[in-house]
């Protein structure tokens, strides 16, 4: 095959997966903006802040795994709802995702 072929394939190929993280990235905004937006600054370009952490503090300083443990058991000293009772792994790597998209975003 020859290389543009190769990279045209390649892009067909890789087009649906992008799409499909997009979706995913707006689902947890959805999602973030019903259950966290009360406490945390859930905006693109927000504020970094300690407590509760904004999500782009937490994008940048924590890594993915520490951030789905954190929403699904919180610190025992926090009143943030431990949503392991209700949110299934789909929608909570969605929330994730949402949050590492907003690491690279400029203020």
């Amino acid at each position: 095959m020859k290389p543009l072929a190769t990279l045209a394939l390649g892009l067909v190929l890789l087009a649906p997966a992008a799409m499909a993280q997009e979706a995913d990235i707006l689902e947890g905004r959805k999602i973030a903006e019903e259950y966290c937006a009360r406490c945390h600054d859930i905006e693109p370009g927000g504020k970094f802040k300690s407590y509760p952490p904004s999500f782009r503090a937490i994008a940048v300083y924590m890594d993915p795994e520490i951030i789905r443990m954190k929403i699904m058991q919180p610190d025992h000293n926090t009143i943030m709802p431990k949503y392991a009772m209700f949110i299934n792994q789909t929608r909570l790597w969605n929330v994730v995702e949402y949050i590492l998209s907003l690491e690279t975003l400029d203020e």
